[in-house]
């Protein structure tokens, strides 16, 4: 049997992979400056096999959507829009952590099995190609690219 990304990832705590389409991660993380920073994030593609999602999370600061705040969030696929501005509002450095999240039988999962995302950054955008926790590693599974707007 061939070791999942998840077990590969936990054994080299975290450490990028090595795989056909890239540098796999276990998580995307952005260190962000004070004050109040502008994204963009859009959904760019979808597998039907999951409910997936983007979880993300502000470590000191909050996330701002909609005129709410937030410490984290999760953009589902079944629930939010395709594009969703969001800000990151914090009064000194914090840190923006993004990773993929999928639901079976309504409980939340990530980080198991073949969890992992192909990180590419082209200037101020980041594609992120998420493959679920299925068997079959899957980077097509979730795509999702956040664009800096400030």
């Amino acid at each position: 049997m061939t070791e999942t990304l998840s077990s590969i990832f936990q054994r080299t705590r975290g450490a990028p992979i090595e795989v056909a389409e890239g540098l796999a991660h276990p998580i995307f993380q952005k260190k962000i400056r004070a004050g109040r920073s502008r994204f963009l994030a859009r959904r760019l593609k979808l597998s039907k096999q999951l409910v997936s999602g983007l979880r993300l999370k502000v470590v000191k600061g909050e996330l701002e959507v909609n005129n709410q705040r937030h410490s984290e969030i999760i953009l589902w696929s079944d629930t939010s829009p395709e594009s969703v501005f969001f800000t990151v509002v914090s009064k000194k450095a914090c840190e923006l952590k993004v990773w993929n999240v999928w639901r079976v039988n309504d409980i939340v999962q990530a980080w198991v099995g073949n969890a992992g995302i192909v990180i590419n950054e082209e200037g101020c955008i980041k594609k992120l190609e998420c493959s679920g926790g299925t068997e079959v590693v899957d980077f097509s599974t979730l795509v999702f690219q956040i664009e800096s707007i400030d």
